[in-house]
């Protein structure tokens, strides 16, 4: 009995020591972000990848910024811009016909759609092939089709990054395939990214799964797979909420990956740049998954003002109606903040210092409101009373009588009435006393004639 038992563990012990050395050949699976973890807006994931950006394109807001502005290769992410471009100016239903010299430019060891010179595509179905196998050779017959050489459209693509701000960037071919003096920043490319999301055929296109190919004259029908596979719904990274991306990869570049995301009012665009190989050809992807997991549950995008809230009260003197006046927004503000942040969490300051005065009448502009986040200045808005405020006449009186100045200007006032009146009444009396005088003088000489009349007089004779 003894004897079994202890062969009975050593054939256990052995067949675990099997297991754990079997174990390291198992194929790697790529560390997937904790769909139970709770994110904080505070806490950032750890990236493998060398650089990466994650902004809102709401409101511009950055949530993440890892050597976003270092240069790196960008690989097939170059892509973008040349779809940016094409939509631009060539229309999906016209058809381009491949040429040889746009296979010649093809190395060996390039990603490609299979495309063979003599067959027609329209533009839509080469943007599938340029955005989903990520096909190098459709770079170049689209680069022709709208600038007639692809030296040209380089010179397009260069004046675009420009255009849209972009400082870090240099393009030599339509492609990615690696030069040294071909190049762009995670911040740049997200700006690329961000673009391009304005064509709703761009998101349509480079965020579907698969493309039914048609047949054409030197290629049966066939379908394409995307190579990014957070848009593939049967893979274990896929995000419902990603809409758009490309992925890119050189041996100099790295893994790469751009993508676009929404959910729940937040539009996120993220790139990540240079993650390393010896974590599998998914360590952007990987990396992606973990920066918008992040990024989607960590914050929120939302109208945290809109026109007509009360923003807070002012106090106002000399009215009749209180000593409170609530104050309204004229404008909204839409911001980026952590989740779960409230009202209360918002600071609200006022242009104006010290109370108003009544009278004031609803809707009347007070100023500005600026709101602010822990510091941070989300926006500052035209602030309005929400309703009328009466002046109170016996207040404002008592208030203008209060000021020393304009009780100096009373007391001189009376003082010069009273003078006035006095002299007006001493002008009277004067007046009055000169008219008797008159009066007098007057009656005096009246009687003085009838006296002097009476003297000379002649005397009536008798009868």
């Amino acid at each position: 009995m003894r004897f079994r038992n202890k062969r009975l563990i050593t054939t256990v012990a052995a067949l675990l020591a099997a297991l754990l050395v079997a174990a390291p050949a198992l194929p790697a699976t790529p560390a997937l972000a904790d769909e139970t973890v709770s994110y904080t807006a505070d806490q950032q994931p750890e990236l493998s990848a060398q650089a990466a950006f994650l902004f809102d394109r709401t409101t511009g807001y950055v949530l993440l910024d890892k050597n976003a502005d270092e240069r790196h290769y960008p690989a097939s992410m170059t892509k973008i811009m040349t779809a940016l471009l094409v939509l631009e100016h060539a229309s999906l239903a016209d058809e381009v016909t491949v040429e040889q010299a746009d296979l010649d430019m093809i190395t060996a060891d390039s990603s490609n759609a299979g495309l063979r010179a003599g067959e027609t595509l329209t533009v839509e179905n080469l943007l599938a092939c340029l955005l989903l196998p990520s096909g190098n050779e459709s770079a170049y017959v689209l680069a022709r089709h709208v600038a007639g050489d692809y030296q040209a459209f380089v010179d397009m693509m260069n004046s675009r990054a420009a255009e849209l701000g972009c400082t870090g960037t240099h393009f030599v071919n339509p492609c990615g395939l690696h030069d040294d003096d071909h190049y762009t920043t995670a911040h740049d490319m997200a700006l690329i990214l961000s673009e391009a999301e304005k064509s709703a055929d761009f998101v349509r296109i480079s965020g579907s799964a698969t493309w039914d190919l048609p047949e054409t004259s030197m290629n049966p029908a066939r379908t394409l797979k995307n190579t990014d596979l957070l848009v593939n719904p049967e893979s274990d990274l896929y995000m419902d909420a990603v809409t758009c991306g490309k992925t890119g990869y050189t041996g100099d570049a790295g893994r790469c990956l751009a993508a676009g995301a929404s959910k729940d009012g937040l539009d996120v665009v993220g790139v990540v740049m240079d993650a390393p190989e010896s974590e599998g050809s998914a360590a952007a992807i990987s990396n992606m998954h973990d920066l918008l997991s992040w990024g989607l549950s960590a914050w929120q995008t939302t109208s945290i003002v809109n026109a007509g809230d009360v923003l807070g009260t002012s106090a106002v003197r000399l009215s009749k109606d209180g000593e409170k006046l609530n104050v309204s927004a004229a404008d909204a503000i839409t911001a980026t903040l952590p989740a779960g942040t409230t009202e209360d969490d918002l600071d609200v300051a006022f242009s104006w210092q010290g109370p108003l005065t009544a009278p004031v009448e609803a809707g009347e502009p007070l100023g500005t409101a600026t709101v602010s986040y822990q510091g941070r200045e989300l926006g500052a808005i035209g602030a309005v009373a929400a309703f009328g405020m009466r002046l109170s006449i016996p207040a404002f009186v008592m208030d203008w009588l209060s000021d020393p100045i304009h009780m100096v200007i009373v007391v001189v006032a009376l003082v010069a009435l009273f003078v006035l009146v006095g002299l007006l009444a001493s002008r009277g009396s004067r007046r009055r006393q000169r008219d008797l005088r008159r009066e007098h003088d007057r009656r005096r000489a009246q009687a003085a004639g009838r006296r002097v009349g009476a003297h000379y007089a002649t005397p009536r004779k008798k009868r």
